[in-house]
């Protein structure tokens, strides 16, 4: 055999392992998505896979035209990323049910702020515009916090709510802190946060008090979960997502970013314990959130809304956010 088809088998290898690199078994250690670099190429698998594809069909045809002896290759390599397309591209399928007014309903909305630095005026509007309930704010220290709920007060005429994590000072203008605002007819009661569960950045948790009946009140969480970054361990952004898998299984409403894609193997974990993707569920799961890759070129979804145990996503989308490197994302989640 001639050194070229080689090097075609060892690229289709390459290939199909990044593709499907999240179901590839380490022992003891979970999947091979959770290490460096395929934590990353994992986070831009839809477009992988269609590259990949396209791929292989030229390969195909050529290799077809000039009768050379690559079709075995190139025809698995189609297989692979096909088969990949074929999982994703149910997430552009809505699997709403038509639901009653009278159902209990909220809306909620997540967005980044970039270290604080988004306005309090574009917080009104994307409330105005979503009609939210409650909201996640990842990136977003007390101080702002607290300017978010005011600026709220004074446009809805109603109170607004701010909660914010206690590990931070109130004006830290890092990425670390968290916060949550909530319509005050939620009646939005503070919870502890995780204490066995460490993460690295922010995380509030609430239970609506005045949302539903009084044995079986919704509880929320705003999530910021660590971030994969590249040149050093993914431990911490492992262990921040794994963590959230007990709140799936208690019947939680999780909202903020995730730093992760719903193709991330300790994302799917979360889909085992109990939680479905808003997003996805309503036929937008391939709208991307983060929109700060180099140059523009990667746009990743990396913000979910995650729904569990009786409220299920009715419809959802994605908002511009001024200042910010995330676009919002909004869903409407009814009681099921």
């Amino acid at each position: 055999m001639t050194r070229v088809p080689w090097l075609l088998w060892l690229a289709v290898v390459a290939g199909v392992i990044t593709v499907w690199a999240s179901y590839v078994p380490m022992p003891a250690r979970g999947r091979l998505d959770t290490f460096v670099p395929f934590t990353q190429l994992v986070a831009i698998r839809p477009l992988l896979a269609s590259g990949l594809a396209v791929i292989a069909v030229v390969g195909v045809v050529y290799s077809l035209r000039r009768r050379r002896t690559w079709v075995a290759p190139l025809a698995l390599l189609l297989v692979a990323a096909v088969a990949a397309c074929v999982q994703v591209a149910p997430r552009t399928i809505s699997n709403t049910a038509r639901v009653s007014r009278a159902t209990p309903a909220i809306t909620v909305l997540a967005a980044n702020t970039l270290r604080s630095s988004v306005r309090p005026g574009v917080i009104v509007d994307l409330v105005r515009r979503t009609r939210a309930d409650i909201v996640s704010l990842p990136e977003t220290n007390a101080a702002r916090a607290e300017a978010f709920a005011r600026a709220l007060s004074a446009d809805r005429d109603e109170r607004w709510d701010a909660h914010s994590d206690n590990d931070f000072e109130p004006g830290a203008r890092g990425a670390e802190p968290t916060s949550l605002l909530a319509r005050a007819a939620l009646g939005a009661k503070r919870l502890a946060g995780p204490v066995t569960a460490p993460r690295a950045l922010g995380q509030v948790r609430v239970r609506l008090t005045r949302v539903g009946s009084a044995s079986d009140r919704p509880m929320f969480v705003a999530v910021h979960a660590s971030p994969p970054a590249p040149v050093r361990s993914q431990a911490d952004w492992r262990r921040d997502i794994r963590a959230l898998a007990a709140l799936c299984e208690t019947g939680w409403i999780l909202a903020g970013d995730f730093n992760a894609t719903i193709d991330h193997s300790p994302m799917r974990s979360l889909k085992r314990a109990g939680c479905a993707d808003a997003a996805a569920t309503t036929g937008h799961g391939l709208h991307v959130t983060w929109i700060g890759g180099p140059y523009g070129l990667f746009r990743l979804t990396l913000d979910h809304v995650l729904t569990s145990d009786r409220w299920r996503a009715t419809a959802s989308g994605v908002l511009d956010v001024e200042g910010s490197d995330h676009r919002a994302l909004w869903a409407r989640i009814s009681r099921r």
